[in-house]
């Protein structure tokens, strides 16, 4: 980043992580200076952090180490900077099924609208697994008949649905293969996340 932008970055970090005490108690620990002239070169702190992760680690049986949460604050964070630093992208999109990925960004957005309040982000998209089994059932690239061949668990989705005076209610809950495709058949319902 160029143009004194380390410190926005800095602040991209800090709202990506605000869910997790552990993350923002080591970058304030570690990484935040009082002066922010101070702090060391952006790709050495974060190469730190990643490296240091403070949130547990679990061994895969693939022999990688999986960092808690690493994948979603990564996500986060590229999403934020596309969204705040690249106006001309017409498309920002994720794909996840990972909920927290959803919820860090959100409220990183809502965090950094005060960091760049000069700026307007582009909006990011989302697409779930279940918003795309979906839109194949709909669009008839695959029968409804095999959501239990790609949903083999009960999964917390947020939709919203138009009642019958044509306002809109979002509803989040748990819901299992049979009341999906009941979601799915129903027209009036769009499946956010």
């Amino acid at each position: 980043m160029t143009n004194n932008e380390e410190g926005n970055l800095y602040k991209i970090v800090l709202a990506s992580t605000r869910q997790l005490a552990r993350v923002r108690g080591y970058l304030r620990r570690f990484v935040e200076k009082t002066d922010p002239l101070d702090m060391d070169a952006y790709k050495d702190w974060i190469e730190k952090l990643y490296n240091e992760w403070p949130i547990s680690e679990e061994m895969l049986s693939t022999g990688r180490i999986k960092k808690k949460n690493a994948g979603e604050v990564s996500i986060t964070i590229l999403a934020e900077i596309v969204s705040w630093y690249y106006p001309e992208t017409k498309t920002l999109t994720v794909y996840s099924q990972d909920r927290d990925t959803y919820e860090f960004q959100r409220k990183a957005e809502a965090d950094l609208r005060d960091v760049f309040a000069s700026r307007i982000p582009v909006p990011v998209s989302y697409k779930s697994n279940d918003a795309i089994l979906c839109q194949l059932v709909r669009d008839g690239k695959m029968s409804i008949e095999d959501i239990d061949d790609y949903r083999k668990d009960m999964r917390k989705i947020t939709y919203s649905k138009e009642q019958d005076d044509h306002s809109i209610i979002l509803v989040t809950e748990l819901v299992d293969n049979e009341l999906f495709e009941q979601l799915v058949a129903d027209k009036t319902v769009r499946i956010i996340f």
